[in-house]
């Protein structure tokens, strides 16, 4: 498992195909801007070839995204209907395409349907030693024989602020052990789960919750909330692989 340097995704060399790894593409979320009254282009183009530089930078035969493909509910907007479609099929022509559905992605399957993309539920799916969920709902039973769980949905970012009080927030990765007790009693006593891996936004418009003012609210999702992962002792990184430190410590 590999941090792409300076980009919100990861690449898995373990499993039969070179994998690449995104979460939160949130397409459509210009559309909620524009109706608070901001108008911006279109990022539908922008987000599809911004992946497909990365499948051809690490030479990917398969792409995994996390949840949150799109971004409007309940309602499906007209820019997402025409542009999904359009969106999905051309990386479908470059690899193959697995979805982790996410709590925006309701119908995603009406628009994806004359796509080669396969939609899994909210519980995610295993593949080898991973588990892969959006991260809003519990990772099916399987979770349990998986090493590593890694999901989306929390949008992790770290803030950095000066002595006079400016600030900016940067979306971050999260990586950190699990508390074992607390999984055995969750899975079982043969459960092999050791490790989570958070995955920032890659929707760049997603500024995120910065980990180090209130670290469980940010991170929310159940294996959060109910103890599973051992947040104190999980690791913050940049997105260039700078590690800042423990949550702990931050």
């Amino acid at each position: 498992m590999k941090f792409l340097n300076g980009k919100p995704a990861l690449v898995l060399d373990e499993l039969d195909k070179k994998t690449l790894v995104i979460s939160d593409l949130h397409l459509g979320l210009e559309y909620e801007i524009y109706k608070k009254g901001i108008s911006i282009p279109s990022m539908f183009e922008d987000q599809k070839k911004r992946i497909l530089n990365l499948i051809e930078s690490v030479d990917a035969e398969r792409i995994f995204f996390l949840g949150d493909v799109k971004h409007n509910v309940p309602q499906i907007s007209k820019s997402e209907k025409k542009g999904i479609p359009d969106f999905f099929q051309s990386i479908c022509e470059k690899v193959d395409v697995r979805i982790a559905k996410g709590n925006h992605d309701g119908r995603i399957e009406d628009l994806l349907k004359k796509t080669c993309a396969k939609v899994s539920g909210p519980h995610g799916f295993t593949e080898n030693i991973f588990y892969f969920n959006h991260g809003h709902s519990w990772p099916g039973e399987k979770v349990s024989k998986s090493k590593v769980l890694i999901r989306g949905h929390s949008h992790p970012a770290f803030e950095f602020k000066d002595k006079l009080g400016f600030s900016s927030v940067v979306p971050c990765w999260i990586k950190g052990p699990v508390k074992r007790d607390v999984v055995k009693e969750r899975f079982g006593e043969k459960t092999e789960l050791e490790e989570i891996v958070i995955v920032p936004a890659f929707n760049e418009l997603i500024s995120g919750m910065p980990v180090n003012q209130n670290e469980e609210k940010c991170l929310m999702g159940p294996t959060i909330e109910n103890g599973i992962m051992d947040i104190d002792n999980s690791g913050v990184y940049l997105l260039d692989g700078t590690f800042i430190g423990r949550l702990e410590d931050l």
